[in-house]
């Protein structure tokens, strides 16, 4: 997305919903970034008028609706910026800038043997968007979703019943007990010798969760998208805060919010490696 293509809105709060313990969802009214928005890209919104925060915060979009122009942003409380949104009434104002970042069309992928989308915690929220493209699109789809307890889940009603769901919590108060990369590398050994197509694999959440899941990728030789969460400031490859370093021989950086926040895994070095 060029700058040109930015919009910098008074978005209108419709609705500030508690899904579950710290655990937010904001609607907002932004046609103008409704209407440009391709799943897994971000807004960037300012708190308020004051100095403190001073910064904007990046949020992915949880849902794009182009018809009624409304975005939609999936949080999780934990500093200050987070606490002040999850206080927000309708019919308030925020500052949100985007769409940010390169987006993902689904399109591009190859998908002929299913997609598959692996989340940690409020890794789901970009997801969610890339999940109802594909279950428009009849892909067979399959999502395995991981959060350290109930607790810290997101709404998952919004998968609805076209997918095959796997669901991991650390404690084991919701669905399997443990890792959900421990989840997704047995259900990927517990495929049959005639299982031979290769489902592109889509994965958002915790570094140390991707760096996992590239692995066990690479094991079972799946193709690997990855949607990396960072801290940033400005959001369009202006103060150079939220690079990361590529993999292999091409030696140099990449800004999450310009050059991403989408890679294929093996153009970026997830801590495989030092740099």
């Amino acid at each position: 997305m060029s700058l040109r293509e930015l919009v910098d809105v008074d978005a209108r709060i419709v609705s500030v919903e508690n899904l579950r313990g710290k655990v937010y969802k904001t609607a907002m009214i932004a046609p103008e970034i409704a209407q440009r928005a391709k799943p897994m890209q971000f807004v960037n919104i300012a708190l308020g008028n004051s100095t403190d925060p001073l910064l904007r915060r990046p949020f992915s979009l949880s849902g794009i609706h182009p018809g009624s122009g409304i975005i939609e942003i999936t949080f999780a409380v934990v500093g200050r910026g987070t606490q002040i949104m999850a206080g927000w009434q309708p019919g308030q104002q925020a500052k949100v800038l985007g769409p940010l970042g390169n987006g993902l069309d689904l399109g591009g992928l190859c998908l002929d043997h299913g997609l598959i989308l692996v989340a940690g915690g409020t890794g789901l929220a970009p997801l969610l968007p890339v999940a109802s493209v594909a279950l428009e699109a009849q892909v067979d789809l399959k999502v395995f979703y991981g959060a350290r307890s109930a607790d810290d889940l997101l709404d998952t009603g919004e998968l609805g019943a076209g997918c095959q769901f796997y669901l991991a919590t650390d404690d084991g108060s919701a669905g399997t007990k443990g890792l959900v990369t421990d989840v997704f590398e047995s259900y990927l050994s517990g495929l049959g010798t005639g299982d031979t197509g290769r489902p592109t694999v889509i994965a958002c959440g915790p570094k140390p969760m991707l760096r996992q899941i590239k692995r066990i990728c690479k094991r079972y030789g799946l193709p690997l998208v990855v949607s990396l969460e960072e801290r940033m400031a400005c959001g369009y490859g202006v103060c150079q805060g939220c690079v990361v370093p590529s993999a292999g021989m091409k030696h140099g950086y990449y800004r999450v919010c310009t050059d991403g926040p989408v890679f294929w895994a093996d153009d970026i070095d997830l801590g495989e490696c030092t740099t």
